[in-house]
């Protein structure tokens, strides 16, 4: 049996000690011009840094985290890597952390609350510095572990936890469901279909509430105007799956619009009409929620709700970072409103 051998140009990284002895100096003074700068020289510090760029020097942080009882690392969990809308948050997030000096690691609970405990369980073996979560569901319980393990965490896009618990940001998502049932009740729409998720995730259940109350207001009777259709992911594929659903009926009695819980699967169902020969909005009309960077560059483009995800994220770090300030911080429950983007994919109602 062979053994395997390094590659040729492979080499230990440098350390402390051979930085100390590049510069001519002690391995304590590079250690202080690593994390206390301004108790060395001006001349010795340019001399340690020159050597630490010459010998292409990476600190190792494990030990200061060991010391400290965190990293400089926060995460970030979502319900779906894939969903445009989470890669705008990530970027807000990601640029407030960097301010502090934090990296972003970002985790996949893939609407699964047996890997969001395993990913939560992850950061906090990992030591991290805090957590933003999007939770699965209504259970609060994995939060509050990790608060108990040390790790201060900032809910996500979830508006109804309770101060006295932990942080939040989010976005009135009532609001969102009620500006979009207007808007279709306005154009003439009195029989539609909402396409959603698991109604445990408390984001699509709350749009639901406002398009209900926005046919209610109407004098609409929201049960008969109102069919759901509920799958099991917010995704692409689940939208396009459903169109037959929607259509279940024919011309005659199938819903006029379909709102959907979110772009991914507006998207998906618009794809699905396509492939079947229907057109949007002339045979039925479309509206999502989000407003992802794609939702304007298909056509038609596609009406939608959006939401500021990058101050979202942005937010969320800068309440996280209070937290790690400040130990004593005073939890916050935020707030965002949503704005209705009028495109292409919505029309009147022509019976």
């Amino acid at each position: 049996m062979s053994t395997a051998q390094p590659h040729p140009s492979a080499k230990r990284p440098a350390g402390i000690t051979e930085v100390a002895k590049h510069a001519g100096v002690s391995p304590g003074t590079v250690s202080n011009v690593l994390n206390r700068p301004e108790r060395v020289a001006a001349p010795t510090r340019a001399r340690v840094e020159a050597a630490i760029a010459e010998l292409d020097y990476v600190r190792n942080s494990s030990g200061s985290s060991l010391r400290s009882g965190r990293s400089d690392a926060v995460g970030l969990l979502v319900l779906d890597v894939t969903n445009p809308f989470f890669t705008e948050v990530a970027r807000g997030m990601e640029d407030e952390a960097a301010e502090a000096g934090l990296a972003v690691l970002l985790l996949n609970s893939a609407e699964s609350g047996s890997r969001q405990r395993r990913n939560l369980r992850l950061l906090a073996e990992q030591r991290a510095a805090g957590a933003v979560v999007m939770p699965v569901d209504d259970d609060l319980s994995d939060l509050l572990w990790l608060h108990r393990q040390g790790v201060p965490w900032v809910a996500l896009d979830r508006g109804d936890v309770p101060e006295d618990v932990g942080c939040s940001v989010s976005v009135d998502n009532h609001a969102g469901g009620l500006a979009a049932g207007r808007h279709l009740v306005g154009l003439g729409h009195e029989r539609i279909t909402f396409l959603t998720g698991p109604p445990a995730i408390e984001q699509v259940r709350r749009r639901h509430d406002g398009l209900r109350d926005a046919f209610a207001e109407a004098d609409l009777d929201p049960d008969g105007s109102i069919s759901v259709i509920e799958l099991p992911q917010l995704n692409p594929e689940q939208g396009e799956g459903a169109v037959d659903a929607a259509l279940a009926g024919g011309p005659r009695q199938r819903s006029t619009a379909v709102m959907c819980a979110n772009d991914q699967l507006a998207l998906g169902f618009m794809k699905g009409l396509g492939r079947r020969g229907l057109r949007v909005p002339d045979d039925i009309s479309v509206i999502g929620y989000d407003n992802v960077d794609v939702a304007s560059l298909v056509h038609p483009g596609l009406t939608t709700v959006a939401q500021p995800t990058y101050e979202l994220g942005r937010t969320a770090m800068r309440l996280l970072r209070a937290q790690l300030d400040d130990p004593d911080h005073r939890h916050q429950r935020l707030l965002f409103s949503p704005e209705l983007v009028l495109r292409g994919s919505t029309a009147a109602h022509r019976p």
